[in-house]
Protein backbone atom coordinates (compact mmCIF):
# COMPACT_ATOMS: atom_id res chain seq x y z
CA UNK A 1 0.00 0.00 0.00
CA UNK A 2 2.79 2.26 0.84
CA UNK A 3 4.15 1.97 -2.58
CA UNK A 4 0.78 2.40 -4.37
CA UNK A 5 0.84 5.83 -2.50
CA UNK A 6 4.31 6.99 -3.62
CA UNK A 7 2.96 5.86 -7.19
CA UNK A 8 0.18 8.41 -7.20
CA UNK A 9 1.67 11.18 -5.19
CA UNK A 10 4.29 10.91 -8.01
CA UNK A 11 1.71 10.90 -10.71
CA UNK A 12 -0.16 14.00 -8.97
CA UNK A 13 3.29 15.91 -8.78
CA UNK A 14 4.71 14.97 -12.08
CA UNK A 15 0.96 16.22 -13.92
CA UNK A 16 1.29 19.47 -11.61
CA UNK A 17 5.00 20.07 -12.95
CA UNK A 18 3.57 19.72 -15.97
CA UNK A 19 0.81 22.25 -15.89
CA UNK A 20 2.88 24.78 -14.16
CA UNK A 21 5.05 24.64 -16.85
CA UNK A 22 2.76 25.14 -19.23
CA UNK A 23 1.45 27.82 -17.84
CA UNK A 24 4.55 29.61 -17.30
CA UNK A 25 5.61 28.92 -21.39
CA UNK A 26 1.99 29.98 -22.81
CA UNK A 27 0.38 32.86 -20.76
CA UNK A 28 2.55 35.28 -21.20
CA UNK A 29 3.08 35.14 -24.65
CA UNK A 30 -1.17 35.02 -24.79
CA UNK A 31 -0.20 38.75 -23.40
CA UNK A 32 2.54 40.15 -25.39
CA UNK A 33 0.45 40.21 -28.53
CA UNK A 34 -2.50 42.15 -27.14
CA UNK A 35 0.04 44.45 -25.29
CA UNK A 36 1.52 45.30 -28.89
CA UNK A 37 -1.38 46.14 -30.65
CA UNK A 38 -2.08 49.18 -28.31
CA UNK A 39 -1.73 52.45 -29.55
CA UNK A 40 0.02 53.53 -26.41
CA UNK A 41 2.66 50.99 -26.47
CA UNK A 42 5.53 51.64 -29.65
CA UNK A 43 8.11 48.87 -30.90
CA UNK A 44 10.26 49.10 -28.07
CA UNK A 45 8.08 48.79 -25.23
CA UNK A 46 6.18 45.66 -26.39
CA UNK A 47 8.38 42.71 -24.71
CA UNK A 48 8.23 40.95 -21.43
CA UNK A 49 9.58 41.88 -17.97
CA UNK A 50 12.83 40.64 -17.00
CA UNK A 51 11.70 38.46 -14.49
CA UNK A 52 8.64 36.79 -16.07
CA UNK A 53 11.86 36.04 -18.84
CA UNK A 54 13.82 34.73 -16.15
CA UNK A 55 10.70 32.85 -14.91
CA UNK A 56 9.84 31.30 -18.53
CA UNK A 57 13.34 29.95 -18.99
CA UNK A 58 14.56 28.61 -15.29
CA UNK A 59 10.69 27.70 -14.95
CA UNK A 60 10.09 24.33 -17.00
CA UNK A 61 14.05 23.29 -16.05
CA UNK A 62 13.64 23.62 -12.57
CA UNK A 63 10.17 21.64 -12.53
CA UNK A 64 11.75 19.00 -14.85
CA UNK A 65 14.28 18.52 -11.80
CA UNK A 66 11.93 18.07 -9.63
CA UNK A 67 10.20 15.42 -10.79
CA UNK A 68 13.17 13.45 -12.29
CA UNK A 69 14.23 13.88 -8.42
CA UNK A 70 10.83 12.49 -7.22
CA UNK A 71 11.07 10.13 -9.80
CA UNK A 72 14.39 8.86 -8.73
CA UNK A 73 12.65 8.43 -4.82
CA UNK A 74 10.04 6.23 -6.03
CA UNK A 75 12.88 4.36 -7.81
CA UNK A 76 14.33 3.66 -4.74
CA UNK A 77 11.30 3.29 -2.69
CA UNK A 78 9.78 0.41 -5.16
CA UNK A 79 13.23 -1.62 -5.83
CA UNK A 80 14.43 -1.60 -1.97
CA UNK A 81 14.17 -4.50 0.77
CA UNK A 82 10.71 -4.53 2.61
CA UNK A 83 12.75 -3.52 5.85
CA UNK A 84 11.28 -0.36 7.48
CA UNK A 85 8.86 0.87 5.23
CA UNK A 86 9.25 4.40 4.02
CA UNK A 87 6.29 7.17 4.97
CA UNK A 88 4.71 8.64 2.46
CA UNK A 89 3.82 11.98 4.54
CA UNK A 90 7.46 12.79 4.27
CA UNK A 91 7.22 12.72 0.84
CA UNK A 92 3.88 14.36 -0.09
CA UNK A 93 4.89 17.24 2.07
CA UNK A 94 8.48 17.78 0.24
CA UNK A 95 6.67 17.55 -3.35
CA UNK A 96 4.20 20.06 -2.61
CA UNK A 97 6.74 22.56 -0.83
CA UNK A 98 8.54 22.34 -4.08
CA UNK A 99 5.43 22.61 -5.84
CA UNK A 100 4.30 25.89 -3.69
CA UNK A 101 8.32 27.17 -4.31
CA UNK A 102 7.98 27.52 -7.88
CA UNK A 103 4.25 28.20 -7.81
CA UNK A 104 5.28 31.52 -5.95
CA UNK A 105 7.38 33.11 -8.43
CA UNK A 106 5.35 32.44 -11.37
CA UNK A 107 2.12 33.34 -10.26
CA UNK A 108 4.69 37.03 -9.68
CA UNK A 109 5.85 36.45 -13.35
CA UNK A 110 2.51 35.40 -14.77
CA UNK A 111 0.77 38.85 -13.66
CA UNK A 112 3.47 41.40 -14.59
CA UNK A 113 2.68 41.53 -18.08
CA UNK A 114 -1.23 41.26 -17.34
CA UNK A 115 -1.24 44.08 -15.06
CA UNK A 116 0.74 46.06 -16.97
CA UNK A 117 -1.70 45.45 -20.51
CA UNK A 118 -4.70 46.35 -18.02
CA UNK A 119 -2.40 49.33 -17.30
CA UNK A 120 -2.19 50.69 -20.61
CA UNK A 121 -5.38 50.03 -22.10
CA UNK A 122 -6.66 53.21 -20.48
CA UNK A 123 -4.34 55.86 -21.30
CA UNK A 124 -6.43 58.59 -20.59
CA UNK A 125 -8.16 57.58 -17.39
CA UNK A 126 -6.84 59.68 -14.70
CA UNK A 127 -4.73 57.64 -11.72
Amino acid sequence: MNKVIHGVILVVFGAACWFLSMIILKLPLMVLPAAARLSAVTGEQAHLPAFTRLCMAAGPVLLAVFALGALVYCTYVWVRKAGSPVRWTGFLAATMSGLVLVLLPTVVAIYIPLVDFINRLAPGVPK
